[in-house]
């Protein structure tokens, strides 16, 4: 079964690759590319976005994806950013784990009445109930990369000015998001590892993140 689910998304990316490059007048991408493609996206992940389409999660829409339970009006998303220098498509890294993991989720949650978003403004993942705020997540390619942000993050927990300029600034923005959303929950996915937060707000600080397990809520 789980052969299965990782063969669905090696077929479907293929398609995906080569409407994209017929879109951007570039050749078909050799078999090398996507023998590269599996060497840095490990199989879980692959079978997982595989399940995802397969069970009508993850929609195709030409060289790009919609995801099931959005707003008609969000998405598509591209797969792929187009290299005019090597013309050829370049993965969206990211994309792929924040789709696995949004998939995951969808299992989670699918007969509840909690609502799931995709690219939840500063934020890649959010997780409502009764239009609040419960959970919200970001996605890394790399564990160095997730630990980097969260430390990051934790720098504002005694103080941010939230008319600093953010852009380029990811570490500010996702503080600001916080802030403003308040979450109660929050976290970062990178391939091979979970970090998981709660969120208070206590007095004297801005918020505060302690490493904890997120409840089924």
């Amino acid at each position: 079964m789980f052969q299965k689910y990782q063969t669905i998304f090696d077929q479907q990316v293929r398609v995906w690759a080569s409407i994209a490059c017929n879109e951007w007048g570039f050749p078909d991408p050799p078999e090398q590319f996507f023998e590269k493609l599996n060497e840095r996206l490990p199989s879980g992940l692959l079978a997982t976005i595989g399940f995802g389409i397969d069970k009508g999660i993850v929609v195709p829409s030409g060289s790009m994806f919609k995801i099931k339970g959005l707003a008609q009006t969000k998405g598509p998303y591209n797969w792929f950013s187009r290299d005019n220098a090597k013309r050829r498509p370049n993965p969206n890294w990211e994309y792929c784990i924040q789709v696995a993991e949004y998939v995951r989720l969808w299992q989670a949650f699918e007969n509840t009445d909690h609502v799931l978003t995709f690219e939840d403004a500063l934020m890649d993942i959010g997780v409502y109930k009764d239009n609040k705020l419960l959970v919200c997540c970001e996605i890394k390619e790399k564990s160095s990369q997730a630990r980097k942000l969260i430390a990051g993050i934790k720098a504002y927990e005694t103080g941010i000015d939230l008319t600093t300029p953010d852009r380029g600034n990811d570490p500010l923005r996702k503080a600001k998001y916080i802030v403003h959303q308040k979450p109660l929950y929050f976290y970062l996915v990178a391939i091979g590892v979970r970090y998981e937060f709660s969120v208070t707000f206590p007095e004297g600080k801005t918020f505060e993140l302690k490493e904890d397990i997120i409840p089924f809520i």
